[in-house]
């Protein structure tokens, strides 16, 4: 598996990074709380003037590469905007389509489904042609699901079913963006544990703080790994389903394993909503949540592997 990113998909990496930067970083995330304007008025023009809205994560191998590293940038300040929805909608069908959520049962709130004017549905495991998305109120503001809108799932949304790739794709870009959030978590931590002082020295000195340090970069770095290998996969057209809910449920416990141990670190300032780290951790929830918790994902990724079987260090056939 290549490792190395092409100086042109870490070009626009860089790019993005300085628009959100200029844009305030985690701060958009937090006020557009307030006032969710900001989204489409102030955020989506600042990513379609670097070019980030047109990629195509199934294109050449490097535009695919600049597509991950775009979402990861977006994750590592958890731009509100739906950037790997907006992806997840093949080239072909974006005249007509504007984002592609993948479901699991039924759907009460989804994500920012007010920020387009059509959107598809489509269930894991189910028919693959999309349903249209249709908001029902406004958002809630609940504080674990931000920018949740109620919606209701009607009927198709096209006459054609969304290709595999683009259903498995859409999985590895929430991989890569919730990498991009775990990172900012864990330079934080990092960060804090070298100038907060207890008792005459740095608590990055303390043994406690030490090994939840280690265990952070530990998940962080075995989901990069995680997410970069299945992006391969699924670019080249070797992943199924199973692969695809491998990294969910990797994502799923790296995310848990970093913000706990952070949490840890920080103590109780973690907790302040004026801190980053509440920001990172409630923006989070949404795409945690949706569509399978871990549990739930953990059934799925069963019945997909003996459905497809899974290819690994130890192969698993199918049954």
């Amino acid at each position: 598996m290549k490792r190395e990113w092409a100086p042109a998909a870490l070009a626009l990496r860089d790019a993005v990074r300085a628009v959100l930067a200029d844009h305030g970083g985690v701060e958009i995330a937090r006020s557009a709380e307030e006032r969710p304007r900001v989204r489409g008025d102030d955020l989506r023009p600042a990513l379609e003037s670097v070019g980030v809205l047109d990629l195509d994560p199934l294109g050449d191998a490097e535009e695919s590469e600049a597509a991950m590293l775009a979402v990861r940038a977006c994750g590592a300040v958890v731009a509100p905007w739906p950037l790997a929805r907006a992806l997840s909608v093949p080239v072909e069908w974006r005249a007509r389509c504007q984002a592609i959520y993948v479901v699991d049962g039924p759907v009460s709130h989804l994500d920012h489904a007010d920020l387009f004017e059509s959107a598809g549905a489509v269930p894991l495991g189910g028919d693959p042609l999309p349903r249209a998305v249709a908001p029902t109120g406004s958002r809630s503001r609940a504080p674990l699901d931000p920018f949740g809108v109620p919606v209701e799932l009607r009927g198709p949304a096209g006459a054609a079913a969304l290709p595999d790739r683009a259903l498995l794709m859409s999985f590895v870009l929430d991989g890569f963006w919730v990498a991009g959030a775990l990172e900012t978590v864990a330079l934080q931590a990092a960060g804090y544990a070298g100038t907060r002082r207890q008792f005459g020295r740095p608590i990055g000195r303390f043994g406690e703080i030490r090994w939840r340090l280690a265990d952070i970069a530990v998940a962080m770095d075995g989901l990069d790994e995680l997410a970069t290998y299945t992006w391969f996969q699924v670019h080249r057209g070797r992943a199924t389903l199973a692969d695809a809910l491998a990294l969910r449920l990797g994502m799923l416990e790296a995310a848990d394993s970093v913000l706990r141990h952070a949490h840890q670190v920080f103590g109780a300032i973690g907790l302040c909503e004026e801190h980053d780290l509440t920001v990172l951790d409630r923006h989070l929830a949404p795409v945690l949540l949706r569509p399978a918790s871990l549990s739930r994902t953990r059934s799925l990724l069963l019945e997909a592997v003996n459905r497809h079987g899974f290819r690994g260090t130890f192969d698993v056939p199918r049954r």
